[in-house]
């Protein structure tokens, strides 16, 4: 009876339990001195949606040159920037008032900025353009505590800042074969590795989907099975208690 318990005991404890060095990251240590990654520069595509802000000391003569003009306002919010945003069309164009076309799909944030201010310096003195991207949304799904689709309200986004988005890995994550798909391509990231610091996996471009798959032990949390082992080693304990008090052993 004894030895049942123990085993059952074990059983529990094996089935039950993450083994440590599967949820820690950066656990495996580089060979080599790890060099820090270039920022990706995400270079803009049809149907990427801009906020676009021609500014500058006289107010009102700059108003013609903006859709809207309560971007300062604290009542702004994304969907508002998102509805007077501009779209870049199928030819790879936006539409800017007064200013006209200005074709920058191809171009990096930065590169748009600079045409359109080339643009805007045809009509105006002393003019500021401020370009933003608006949907620079990522998709984070699987073993997190939170999945779901952010908006991003930066330049770059590295993969452990998204992960910290969606909450972060369950214990039942795989840390180890984390799944970036990008358009059509997939790609394996192991984030507990110190490699993955100075990788080109370690920052995250506009739409990409995060999958963490479960590890083998989350058939466990899902099953009855270990409803069943705590049972029996419950039951092998009060059998233990019933048969030391009745003197069998």
């Amino acid at each position: 009876m004894k030895k049942f318990l123990v085993y059952s005991v074990v059983a529990v404890l094996l089935f039950a339990c993450t083994p440590m060095n599967k949820v820690v990251y950066l656990n495996e240590e580089s060979e080599n001195n790890i060099e820090a990654p270039v920022p990706v520069k995400h270079l803009l595509q049809i149907g990427d949606v801009l906020h676009v802000k021609i500014l500058g000391v006289q107010e009102e003569a700059f108003n013609i040159f903006n859709i809207e003009n309560n971007a300062n306002n604290a009542q702004t919010t994304s969907a508002n920037l998102y509805m007077n945003g501009f779209t870049i069309n199928s030819k790879g164009f936006i539409e800017v008032p007064t200013i006209g076309s200005v074709k920058i799909a191809g171009l990096s944030i930065e590169e748009a900025k600079n045409k359109i201010q080339s643009k805007a310096d045809e009509f105006l003195i002393n003019s500021t353009v401020i370009v933003k991207h608006i949907n620079f949304e990522i998709t984070i799904l699987g073993e997190v505590n939170k999945p779901g689709t952010y908006t991003i309200y930066k330049d770059n986004m590295s993969i452990f800042e998204a992960l910290g988005l969606a909450g972060d890995i369950t214990d039942f994550g795989d840390r180890t074969t984390i799944k970036r798909v990008r358009g059509t391509k997939i790609d394996i990231i192991n984030i507990t590795k110190q490699g993955v610091l100075g990788s080109s996996d370690f920052y995250l471009k506009a739409n990409d989907v995060v999958y963490v798959k479960p590890l083998k032990s989350v058939r466990m949390r899902n099953s009855k099975a270990q409803i069943y082992l705590s049972g029996i080693s419950s039951i092998a304990l009060i059998a233990n208690i019933v048969l030391r008090t009745m003197g069998f052993y």
